[in-house]
């Protein structure tokens, strides 16, 4: 039997005792450290917001000494601004053409505007009027060839809808909407936006016919394309006409037998199961001819938009329409550079008062 006496017991308590005082005094430490911490912050957000203020009443204090002499050249810089802007600046107009792309012929119509405007670029105005059949003066007017994309969600909502369709489950997690919305090649859209800066606002109705006819030149591989698909598409018409033909034809005649049928005297029981019969085969006849109907209606509206290579659905307008642009607004920029060019000599100003002040306390200290 092991006996424990009282002083063992208290040399046991002793180390438990000063090692909880240890701990206590350890925490005491760690929350005075955050707190300083969390004073020194609060102490340095509060320093810069004094000085940030500061600043601001010193630059409001500015501005009021010289709130004259800033008004003076803010309305020396509109006047100036408002001169350049109605009596020297060359205004520049704007005008876009609408058009749909058959055929692939989307690339060819990006290359071919792109091509124009590395003309416009390298202010190559002899090729560019040869290319157009413009004069060099219209030429040299022209600032800006581009073209874009009509984007229309719904289009993309619709593809995307269509792409997921042939894919599983596991395929369509990788590639979400915004992600498909974005890798769309221009080509994949049906409409594009062909948009052409100019000095000249009378040179736009002399454009859209040579932008077309660069692509639509004969015997080239956009109108080979274009023939054959019209002549199947002849061909799927005068199918369909002369099936549809024949189905009103077998129409005809199926109303006749009912007819015939219907006077001959039958039990009551069969006269049913007949007529129900006779029905399911006369409603699949019309559903196979509506069918064919629609097909028809699609062979004819493709005839019409396949036309042409590339259909013009607005081309461009006669007359421009003028840029209007507030940042590049002569007036708004004659009244910022007044103010600008104000501020910036005051403060050299006062730099230079600065600078002198200093030199003088620096000859008194030497």
């Amino acid at each position: 039997m092991i006996l424990v006496t009282m002083k063992d017991k208290n040399q046991i308590e002793q180390p438990t005792r000063s090692s909880s005082k240890e701990e206590e005094i350890d925490l005491g430490q760690l929350f005075i450290l955050i707190g300083r911490g969390f004073s020194n912050f609060f102490n340095f957000a509060g320093n810069i917001f004094i000085t940030i203020l500061t600043r601001f009443l010193s630059f409001l204090l500015f501005l009021r000494r010289n709130f004259i002499t800033i008004t003076i050249g803010s309305l020396i810089g509109v006047t100036l601004g408002g001169i350049y802007e109605f009596n020297i600046k060359t205004s520049t107009y704007e005008s876009s053409m609408t058009v749909e792309p058959n055929f692939g012929s989307a690339l060819q119509l990006y290359k071919n505007i792109d091509f124009y405007q590395s003309l416009v670029e390298q202010k190559d105005t002899d090729r560019l009027a040869g290319s157009l059949n413009i004069s060099i003066e219209e030429a040299f007017s022209i600032s800006l060839f581009e073209v874009k994309p009509y984007v229309n969600k719904n289009e993309i909502i619709l593809a995307y809808k269509n792409f997921i369709s042939n894919l599983d489950s596991s395929t369509v997690k990788l590639i979400d909407f915004q992600t498909f919305a974005q890798k769309q090649p221009v080509e994949s859209f049906r409409y594009h936006i062909v948009n052409i800066h100019s000095k000249d606002k009378f040179v736009f109705s002399k454009l859209s016919k040579q932008i077309i006819s660069s692509i639509i030149k004969k015997d080239t591989y956009y109108d080979k394309v274009k023939s054959t698909s019209l002549s199947n598409l002849i061909s799927k018409k005068d199918a369909l006409a002369l099936t549809m033909s024949e189905m009103d034809s077998l129409k005809s005649i199926y109303k006749e037998v009912l007819l015939a049928e219907s006077k001959k005297i039958n039990s009551g029981t069969n006269i049913f199961m007949s007529n129900l019969k006779d029905s399911d085969i006369e409603v699949e006849v019309f559903d196979k001819y509506m069918i064919m109907n629609d097909q028809m209606t699609n062979v004819n509206t493709q005839l019409t938009e396949k036309n042409e290579v590339i259909n013009i659905i607005s081309s461009f307008n006669p007359v421009g329409l003028k840029i209007k642009q507030w940042y590049k607004n002569g007036i708004i920029l004659g009244f910022l550079g007044g103010i600008i060019i104000l501020l910036l000599a005051l403060f050299l100003k006062e730099l230079n008062k600065f600078l002198s002040i200093f030199e003088e306390k620096r000859k008194l200290t030497n």
